[in-house]
């Protein structure tokens, strides 16, 4: 099965309530910086961009698995 390595106490949608977000997230963090990288001007952001992208992404992470038992 394609979600073996996923807990069995959760269903598919929880699955996708969980990892949805968090996909769209690191989309829209690709979309910006591939708009940033057009403009020579703001090539010296975009890791920043990537570091607070990730900052977010593992905050979100954990609190999905801190405090997602009380949000689904």
């Amino acid at each position: 099965m394609l979600f073996s390595c996923m807990n069995n106490s959760y269903s598919l949608i929880t699955w996708i309530l969980i990892l949805a977000p968090l996909t769209v997230f690191l989309i829209i963090t690709v979309w910006v910086i591939s708009i940033l990288d057009i403009s020579p001007q703001w090539k010296p952001t975009i890791p920043i961009v990537v570091g607070f992208a990730t900052l977010f992404l593992l905050i979100g992470v954990f609190i999905r698995t801190k405090f997602g038992k009380f949000a689904l």
